[in-house]
């Protein structure tokens, strides 16, 4: 089964700088990567997010399911690799890859790169939602090769303004809404049991007929400003405030998703909405949870 339009994130490179050196962030708590339970509940119709705002939010939900996922899967890999499940550990390759295929079944595994980028090697990859057994299906190299040299010409872009203000961060590569490579920053916390809501920053890979790299990464959307770290309670409804006024930052959907998927109900507000996340059944992703949009009364 051929993955080359499904290709949603690439886990973090050790030694490409795909994660700033600054204070390391606490691990999150890691779940293993399990495939949605069967649900046949319907999406909810008309949600109350306006039509002229539906597809924007659609395209950032879509960032953030990858962001969210790529959380779980880069330190379940990662744990994969230290137990010696591809290789001994310390000869088994350190890149981190990790995607699901067209019907949703998350894969995940290691490889190595060439310092061009130029070519895949060692590529091993594992299902990640049983006992995971030897991913052997078709796998778009050259995807993960544009989304890797792309988080790591990111990195390398933001790193100095990010470490002088002493902030810790990922660099996630996805899939646009076009199909795109883009590359977002995402802000980490410096404190455990806390996160950030806002701060992140989204860039696009200029690219010719080819697909390949032409030039620079295109800044496309700058929310760096908007950092604030927050403490976060154990337990509990969680309820994060998003400085955008209609759609919320692509950060703060992830991070709803990240902790709704570890069983807390989470809200997102922006001054006009309130998004809260249901059980249900996206028909488009698959996804068991769905958004249910409030507009704020004034």
């Amino acid at each position: 089964m051929s993955l080359r339009r499904t290709f949603i994130g690439i886990g973090s490179i050790a030694g490409l700088a795909a994660c700033s050196a600054g204070t390391p962030a606490p691990t999150p708590d890691a779940q293993p990567v399990r495939m949605a339970p069967a649900d046949t509940t319907p999406v909810a119709t008309g949600d109350g997010l306006p039509a002229a705002l539906r597809d924007a939010f659609v395209a950032d939900d879509a960032r953030a399911r990858a962001i969210s996922f790529w959380m779980q899967c880069t330190p379940t890999v990662a744990r994969l690799r230290a137990e010696g499940v591809f290789g001994p550990a310390a000869r088994a390759p350190r890149a981190i890859v990790c995607q699901r295929t067209a019907d949703g079944v998350p894969v995940g595994g290691v490889y190595d790169v060439d310092s061009a980028f130029t070519s895949v090697r060692r590529l091993q990859m594992v299902r990640l939602d049983g006992a995971r057994p030897k991913y052997t299906e078709a796998v778009d190299t050259a995807g993960i090769l544009r989304g890797a040299r792309l988080a790591r010409d990111v990195s390398v872009l933001v790193s100095p303004a990010w470490k002088k203000r002493a902030r810790p961060f990922s660099v996630v590569p996805v899939a646009g809404a076009s199909g795109a490579a883009e590359a977002w920053v995402i802000p980490r916390a410096t404190k455990a049991r806390s996160f950030v809501t806002g701060g992140d920053m989204g860039y696009a890979a200029p690219t010719g007929g080819s697909g390949a790299p032409t030039g620079a990464p295109t800044l496309i959307v700058d929310r760096s400003a908007t950092w604030t770290q927050l403490n976060l309670a154990p337990t509990g409804p969680l309820r994060i405030y998003s400085s955008v006024r209609d759609i919320a930052a692509v950060t703060d959907l992830a991070t709803a998703r990240f902790h709704a998927e570890l069983g807390r109900t989470v809200t997102v507000s922006t001054p006009a909405f309130e998004s809260t996340l249901v059980p249900g059944l996206d028909p488009a992703t698959g996804a068991r949870l769905v958004w249910k949009h409030t507009p704020v009364r004034k």
